[in-house]
């Protein structure tokens, strides 16, 4: 059936005019690779050798304060010689960072001297902001397999981030408990950090772990680090850690147990149902079990997200649905387990279905039990299940998921996953109301990450369909430091499922007859990526890029062409220059109603033009510029978006954004102007108290809401919320659709 789905003749124009397309990127690639050697920074392949810190026990209390006081500290030695990372590589850093690393029955201490002459640049003090600032990171790989691991970073006035660290990922929504402190002067500043055992996940017979250090230089828009990376990789990229040495294994930790009780107060109106206002009280709490070093146990009862920032409003053109990020700390710990299958936004397991509409909306969960981690050092495994109440618009819902992961070689994995929706009425689930997935992967990749692939099949099941069930996906990948490419190939048949998934594009909707039409479908990305590093003391490299992705719709009917070529330019005082030249090609099946008027089924070819121009983000005020212009279906559309920041170092940070679509369409499909202004104000009173307010206005969702939240932590991992969130009607006129006040507050034992 894949091989039906990709046949095209070489008669047919499609062929012919892949074949264009791809003689096209041939001819780029050989007038890219002329280039003169003499523009290119030669890279010191010397330089990347894997570098050694032996650790050993603290002579003495170290008191976490920035200063650097205790004896134990003047008796290690201190690691020096970071080296350039971005946007060079393979020399020596111009500044000095001095780091050096102790532990304790308790966790681990790290210290390190940042030293600086041109002062510190803070943007906030608001934790999980990283990247913006003059900044450190510890990057940790306990279990040393280059798969997984942590980040603790903070910024110079000591605001934290912690994040979860997985091939081609870091999810800085997780959090956890570690202290810091930093101290700043006028030749630089000092970073102090404890990381306790019980917040890593590590094996306690293991005696190397990987380890680096990573220092931002806004100022200088440099990245240092300690052992050495490669500039085409994230700086924290596990493959090129260090090795982190013990005298003895740590020491074994006790049973950790965590309770993480709540209590929350709301008061809500419903103005569209025309219902009075309601005021209620709940109290639940989430427990966490480190049953071993490696392995946690996750509960929860009666959870509670109504802390969660809401989701940004984005304006959609397409016939599909929009992927939104998870941000609910129960499902972040370890995700990676489960929602890496499958490729780009198609995935078997997507954790939004769960406690979620598809509007976003909350529907209650009774409870949730999650057990994740290594059990031994080459095999992860993850399972969870989780049930929701049964609301006047849904049934209850039970949802399990079993997953494995085992190392092979240094960089590489197979998994296999087993997902199961079972729905609920009262306490007996009903019969034919499930959605269940099973399949696997396996994942490769050379031992310096240059060379990847993948190959995966994932089935589902459900009542009385059969067939054409499959989700077949495979991919290619070179990541070099000049070139980069890669090749994806996926095959979803009309039966496939994924009722714990996102799958975009197989639901096709009819505006004639209100129908929503299964189809499946094949299709084919690739991609080519040069690379220029030229001897400038204003550019830091030119990316130029050659991209297409391919829909074929079961029976050999090419749905979706899309092709863009682009050229960035990336500026030593981090502006950006991006100009892209897009072609769209589209086959609907069915109308299209984007206005009163749906588009007719039948063939489009659009190409579009734009520019976008992003100011030094360093500065006070800064901007980003965006223009799109060009064809659009059978009309044109022009896009222009602005976004304008400005900042109060370090306590205030105020956006403002603002697009609009003007799309133009010849009679009788009409015109249509859609908009979307976005505001937001964060004010940080210290790095443990913050306001945050988020206005959006939607022209095409027709709504306006209004979010503030106010987040006191008052203590480790603990914290008192205020949430006021006001939403807003604005079809003929403008009136209130819901508004809701919550206090809440948690408290970590």
């Amino acid at each position: 059936m894949l091989i039906y789905n990709l046949s095209l003749s070489v008669s047919d124009p499609y062929f012919r005019r892949y074949m264009r397309y791809s003689l096209a990127k041939l001819l780029f690639l050989l007038l890219i690779c002329s280039f003169p050697d003499s523009l290119i920074h030669a890279q010191t392949d010397t330089s990347f050798i894997q570098r050694v810190m032996h650790i050993s026990r603290a002579t003495s209390p170290i008191d976490i304060d920035g200063l650097l006081e205790e004896d134990a500290w003047t008796e290690v030695p201190r690691q020096k010689g970071f080296w350039l990372q971005s946007p060079r590589d393979g020399e020596r850093a111009s500044v000095q960072t001095e780091v050096s690393t102790l532990y304790d029955d308790d966790g681990i201490y790290i210290s390190a001297i940042l030293h600086d002459d041109n002062g510190q640049v803070v943007t906030t003090l608001k934790r999980d902001n990283f990247g913006n600032d003059d900044g450190f990171v510890v990057v940790i790989d306990p279990v040393n397999q280059n798969i997984n691991g942590f980040a603790f970073a903070l910024n110079a006035l000591n605001a934290q981030t912690e994040i979860l660290l997985s091939p081609n990922n870091g999810d800085d929504s997780w959090d956890n408990r570690w202290r810091s402190a930093t101290k700043t002067y006028e030749d630089g500043w000092v970073v102090e950090i404890f990381i306790p055992f019980k917040t890593l996940r590590f094996d306690k017979n293991n005696l190397e772990w990987g380890i680096n250090f990573v220092r931002v230089d806004i100022g200088s828009n440099e990245t240092h680090v300690w052992s050495p990376v490669p500039r085409q990789f994230d700086p924290g990229e596990l493959g090129y850690c260090g090795q982190l040495i013990w005298d003895e294994a740590p020491a074994r930790q006790k049973l950790n147990v965590s309770l993480i009780p709540y209590a929350t107060v709301r008061s809500s109106k419903n103005f569209t149902a025309d219902e009075p206002s309601k005021t209620s009280a709940s109290i639940g709490a989430d427990a966490k079990f480190n049953l071993t070093p490696g392995l946690n146990l996750d509960l929860t009862v009666n959870p509670d997200f109504s802390q969660v920032e809401v989701d940004a409003q984005v304006t959609n053109l397409t016939r599909f649905n929009i992927f939104f990020p998870e941000r609910r700390q129960f499902f972040l710990e370890n995700a990676d387990l489960f929602n890496r299958y499958g490729q780009g936004a198609t995935q078997p397991f997507y954790s939004r279905r769960i406690g979620l509409d598809p509007n976003g909306n909350t529907v209650p969960i009774l409870y949730g039990a999650r057990l994740s981690g290594n059990l031994t050092e080459k095999l992860r495994i993850g399972a969870f299940n989780i049930h929701s109440k049964t609301t006047d618009n849904t049934s209850g819902q039970n949802f399990t998921s079993l997953t494995s992961q085992y190392s092979i070689g240094v960089r590489s994995n197979i998994k296999a996953l087993f997902l199961n929706r079972q729905g609920y009425d009262g306490g007996s689930p009903i019969d034919g109301d499930y959605g269940r997935n099973m399949g696997g992967e396996i994942n490769l990749s050379t031992a310096d990450g240059k060379w990847g692939g993948q190959a995966g099949m994932i089935f589902s099941a459900k009542k009385d369909i059969e067939g054409d069930n499959r989700h077949i996906y495979g991919r290619f990948e070179y990541s070099g430091e000049k070139f980069r490419t890669f090749f994806t190939l996926q095959n979803l048949g009309e039966n496939y499922f994924s009722d714990m998934g996102f799958n975009f594009r197989i639901n096709n909707f009819n505006p004639l007859t209100g129908e929503v039409v299964r189809i499946g479908y094949t299709q084919i990305g690739n991609m080519l990526n040069y690379y220029v590093y030229p001897k400038s003391d204003k550019i830091n490299f030119h990316w130029s890029g050659l991209e297409n992705f391919i829909t074929i719709n079961d029976g050999g009917l090419l749905n979706e062409w899309y092709t863009r070529i682009r050229h960035f330019i990336f500026f030593q005082n981090t502006s950006q220059l991006r100009l892209r030249i897009n072609h769209i090609f589209s086959e609907l099946v069915f109308p299209f109603a984007l206005t009163e008027t749906p588009l007719p089924a039948g063939q489009y070819d659009a190409w579009e033009f734009n520019v976008q121009y992003n100011t030094d983000r360093r500065k006070v005020i800064n901007a980003s510029i965006f223009s799109v212009y060009g064809g659009f279906y059978n009309g044109h559309k022009f896009t222009n978006i602005l976004d304008l920041n400005f900042r109060k170092q370090p306590w205030g940070n105020f956006s403002m954004g603002y697009e609009i679509n003007r799309i133009r369409l010849p009679d009788p499909y009409g015109n249509l102007d859609i908009s979307l202004l976005t505001a937001r104000a964060e004010l940080n009173f210290s790095t443990a108290l913050f306001w945050t307010t988020f206005f959006q206005y939607n022209t095409q969702a027709k709504r306006m809401n209004i979010n503030t939240r106010l987040q006191w932590r008052y203590a480790p991992m603990s914290d008192i919320f205020l949430v006021y969130t006001d939403n807003y009607l604005t079809l003929d006129r403008l009136r209130p659709a819901d508004r809701s006040f919550v206090l809440k507050a948690n408290y970590w034992l």
